[in-house]
């Protein structure tokens, strides 16, 4: 067998030598992208911001927790902008502080937990999906900056009242499915409403929109409503939207 020249092995080497470099800069670039401080756990999503990913056993043991507002590495203070996907799942909360800080609340954020009321700062815009699903939520503020409450948000909860604000656009499939609501106003802002949004509640009275566009399937769905107002805007409204209600009167516009 031929030596290998050294004209023919140059090229081999710096092909190595740079993978070696790019595989110790993202070895080095996921140590500073995670970390722990004050019983939670980071990670840096942009150049000022964090999301916070959980909390450790002894931060969660009391069931009461208070997502800080900032966090640091040891060198750099970060915004907290995001509650991460699944971050508190199941962890027997029932409370939970969040900071002003916050701007997105992720999917599963506090899934199956056993909180009673929750405060929605005014800097949060979206609230994930399965967000607050399956807690024993009996109150809600959701803040006015809210945009987007995503599917099955607030499922299976125990919600008598809500006021949704004017930011808000889009309630999402199965957003307050099984809950305990008696009256719900859609404001003028929201221009869908997913399929089974209020399924499975106990609503006498609701006033829609003007914007609203789309009603989903079975929004409605298993209520004890008299009477309903469809808005001006409604193009589209789905299937069994308002069955097994106790309707007597439906203005439907031309």
């Amino acid at each position: 067998v031929l030596p290998m020249s050294p004209a023919s092995t140059a090229p081999q080497r710096g092909v190595l030598a740079s993978f070696a470099l790019l595989l110790v800069s993202m070895m080095l670039s996921a140590q500073a992208f995670a970390f722990d401080v004050g019983g939670f756990s980071y990670t840096v999503i942009g150049a000022m911001n964090v999301e916070v990913t959980g909390c450790d056993v002894a931060s969660c043991v009391d069931k009461d927790i208070v997502i800080p507002a900032t966090a640091s590495d040891g060198s750099t203070t970060y915004s907290v902008t995001t509650i991460g996907d699944s971050a508190f799942f199941n962890k027997g909360l029932t409370s939970v502080t969040i900071p002003d800080s916050v701007t997105t609340i992720g999917d599963s954020a506090f899934y199956f937990n056993a909180l009673t009321s929750v405060t929605i700062p005014d800097s949060v815009t979206t609230i994930g999906n399965l967000a607050f699903n399956v807690n024993n939520l009996t109150s809600v503020t959701i803040g006015n900056s809210v945009e987007t409450i995503g599917r099955g948000a607030f499922n299976n909860n125990r919600l008598t009242s809500l006021t949704l604000p004017d930011s808000v656009t889009t309630i999402g499939p199965y957003a307050f499915l099984k809950n305990n609501l008696n009256t719900v106003t859609i404001p003028n802002s929201v221009t869908t409403i997913g399929v089974s949004a209020f399924e499975d509640n106990n609503l006498i009275s609701v006033t829609i929109g003007n914007s609203v566009e789309t009603i989903g399937g079975s929004a409605f769905y298993n209520n004890a409503l008299t009477s309903v107002t469809i808005g001006n805007s409604v193009e589209t409204i789905g299937g069994s939207a308002f069955r097994s209600n106790n309707l007597n009167t439906v203005t439907i516009p031309n």
